[in-house]
């Protein structure tokens, strides 16, 4: 009786040692997961914190940007009616140019024209390039003195304007450009005898059209030739007229 009661004695006792490391072992585990929980909800606490935190900066930058893209769309309504009203003042500016240059007196560009051809037919070349503007274009290029009189000395024998009609009138037509500055063309109809082996990309034999545009110069108060272009006359239109310039040289 007394081994049976030492038995299970040591059996409780056995049972309560095991309970006890069970109950200190299931604490300690509730300890560190309690830890781990506290951790990771500070970690948590510290990521909304900062997302916060960037929410806010975010908000503030969307009402910068926000505050700054009202205030541009105000800057481009102002520009837009700028624009506008310097438009409205360009077509007014252009539809006064055009209605002026509709009544332009023909008659001291037909004269400046005509003059330039005499100065060219008589040889005078440095006077006739003196009636040019600074950067004038000959046939697409700008020429300097040298190559100007370089050109009509070695390639042109003579240059003479075609006289027509009872009168004999040279044959001058000007016609303003629609563009809206100050630019007008004259056409000259001229008689071309070119030098043996003379260049024929710009002047050609026989009747040709000078197609000037001048340029009215407020500094000098004269028309300038601003470009100098040419084609070939048609031959129905040259036929009689070289013939009244041949009738009249033989006068």
């Amino acid at each position: 009786m007394k081994r049976f009661e030492a038995i299970v004695t040591s059996l409780l006792i056995i049972f309560v040692f095991v309970a006890l490391n069970y109950l200190l072992l299931d604490r300690e585990s509730l300890v560190n997961l309690r830890e781990s929980n506290q951790a990771s909800i500070d970690a948590i606490s510290r990521i909304n914190m900062n997302l916060s935190e960037e929410k806010s900066k975010l908000l503030e930058q969307n009402e910068i940007l926000v505050t700054k893209v009202a205030e541009l769309e105000t800057k481009v309504e102002t520009l837009e009616e700028r624009i506008d009203e310097q438009q409205n003042k360009i077509n007014e500016q252009t539809e006064f140019i055009l209605a002026m240059k509709m009544h332009i007196n023909p008659l001291p560009l037909k004269k400046a024209a005509i003059e330039w051809v005499n100065l060219l037919s008589e040889n005078q070349l440095g006077t006739a390039f003196m009636k040019s503007e600074e950067s004038c274009k000959y046939w697409k290029n700008e020429w300097n003195l040298r190559a100007f009189t370089g050109y009509f000395e070695q390639n042109v024998e003579s240059i003479k304007l075609i006289l027509t009609g009872d009168e004999q009138q040279p044959v001058v037509e000007v016609m303003p450009s629609s563009s809206a500055d100050w630019y007008v063309n004259v056409e000259v109809h001229v008689e071309v005898k070119l030098k043996e082996n003379a260049r024929e990309d710009n002047l050609k034999n026989g009747g040709n059209i000078l197609k000037l545009t001048y340029n009215y110069n407020e500094r000098t108060e004269q028309w300038l030739i601003s470009e100098v272009s040419s084609e070939v006359a048609e031959a129905e239109e040259q036929k009689p007229e070289t013939e009244t310039t041949a009738e009249k040289e033989s006068d």
